[in-house]
């Protein structure tokens, strides 16, 4: 009789896949079962309660080349939801992003505006650059917690400095010629990006 309380156990663990915890006094209070037979508790989760996205990002966009973040999605505010990212991109340089991403359910389309900022470390010459940028897009809906986003926007240029280690501040580089030459860098910059998402 030693060995009962194994079986039984391992009994159990064989059946727990399956929703069958009402089988054993998870009811409501008239005595209605709360689950199906054959759900599993994967299936009777609050699958809405999902607070927190990981994404992937990919192309020409403010996260660089190529991207990994962790966004928060807002209980009260449904759609908006905040990231912070860093990527790479081939230049060489890391990007550090923040942004937030509202998207819209307007009849069942998903189009989302958003804005961000940006500070690109260009880690050959040793600059940090300060960036704005915003974004339009689309995103799809491919599973209840996968989505597929793309969007295209504008990135603007704020300031560029030039860190005390950069080979742009060597005794032979002339200051003011340095000065005119950021001072003509282009501040406009249009973006593309491609991002994969799960929110868990």
């Amino acid at each position: 009789m030693r060995g009962a309380p194994i079986v039984v156990a391992l009994l159990l663990l064989a059946e727990a896949d399956l929703a069958l915890a009402k089988e054993h006094a998870v009811r409501s209070p008239s005595g209605r079962r709360i689950y199906n037979p054959d759900e599993t508790f994967a299936e009777v989760l609050d699958q809405d309660s999902r607070r927190f996205i990981v994404e992937a990002a990919v192309g020409a966009g403010p996260e660089g080349h190529l991207a990994m973040g962790l966004g928060y999605l807002f209980k009260d505010l449904p759609g908006l939801a905040v990231y912070a990212s860093v990527g790479l991109e081939v230049n060489p340089a890391v990007h550090y992003t923040l942004s937030a991403r509202w998207v819209f359910n307007l009849a069942g389309w998903r189009p989302y505006i958003a804005a961000g900022y940006l500070l690109n470390q260009l880690t050959a010459v040793e600059t940090l650059s300060h960036n704005l940028y915003v974004e339009a897009g689309y995103s799809w809906k491919l599973e209840h917690t996968y989505r597929l986003t793309a969007g295209v926007g504008l990135r603007r240029l704020l300031h560029v400095h030039v860190l005390e280690e950069s080979e742009l501040r060597a005794p032979d580089t002339d200051p003011e010629f340095l000065e005119e030459q950021l001072a003509n860098i282009d501040p406009w910059l249009p973006t593309i990006a491609l991002r994969f998402s799960r929110a868990f």
